[in-house]
């Protein structure tokens, strides 16, 4: 997924960069969203266009009714954004579209040498649960921010707020022996009581700041 956003990121800066004779900018920055690189455009009056590779790879603990996952967060994907300048400054208003991969996925964490399943605990030697939560591979992003205006060519900074619009959906992967010990009823309970914890992010937090240098 990397390789094939890079690629993105090359065809289309070149075909950003051959289309005009204005100034294009390049931008690098950090996030709740993982590190950015970029190419924004002011393509005339108060508009402008960017499109952005980010990238996270991060941990955090998840509750779901009483278990505790050890989640990965990863992701990798490509914005492609549309900017109205507000009064001609930097302040912006910012919508899109956010293209890729963004998964969570972990075990539940071993208490007392167990692992609950749908509220019972069950011996976790040799046994395991995974969980995953996996966003739509294209979900819209709509925000405010600061900076990619391009007064003039030059060093400057950037920052965004906004949020990417999506449900997760969830899934529940004990190990064989773990299963047949609970039983599929309790499997699936607990794969309903998670997704309904994942259904309560109705949208993940963008916020991002990070240096533009405009040519």
């Amino acid at each position: 997924m990397r390789r094939r956003i890079a690629a993105w990121l090359l065809a289309a800066g070149t075909l950003l960069l051959a289309g005009k004779a204005q100034a294009v900018e390049v931008f690098s920055g950090l996030g709740s969203s993982g590190v950015e690189i970029g190419l924004a455009e002011r393509v005339g009056g108060g508009v402008g266009l960017r499109m952005s590779g980010e990238f996270l790879r991060v941990g955090r603990d998840f509750e779901s009714d009483g278990t505790t996952y050890d989640t990965r967060l990863k992701f990798a994907t490509l914005g492609l954004y549309g900017d109205y300048f507000v009064a001609g400054g930097g302040f912006r208003l910012s919508g899109g579209v956010v293209i890729g991969t963004r998964k969570a996925s972990g075990n539940a964490v071993v208490r007392d040498g167990a692992i609950s399943i749908n509220g019972t605990s069950y011996p976790a030697a040799g046994e395991r649960v995974g969980a995953s939560a996996r966003f739509p591979s294209a979900v819209p992003y709509v925000g405010i921010g600061y900076g990619h205006h391009q007064p003039s060519k030059g060093s400057g900074f950037y920052l965004d707020f906004g949020v990417a619009i999506g449900k997760a959906d969830a899934k529940v992967m004990p190990s064989p022996g773990l299963a047949a010990a609970a039983g599929q009823a309790n499997v699936d309970a607990e794969q309903r009581k998670l997704q309904h914890d994942v259904d309560k992010i109705k949208a993940y937090p963008v916020l991002k700041f990070g240096f533009s240098y405009a040519f």
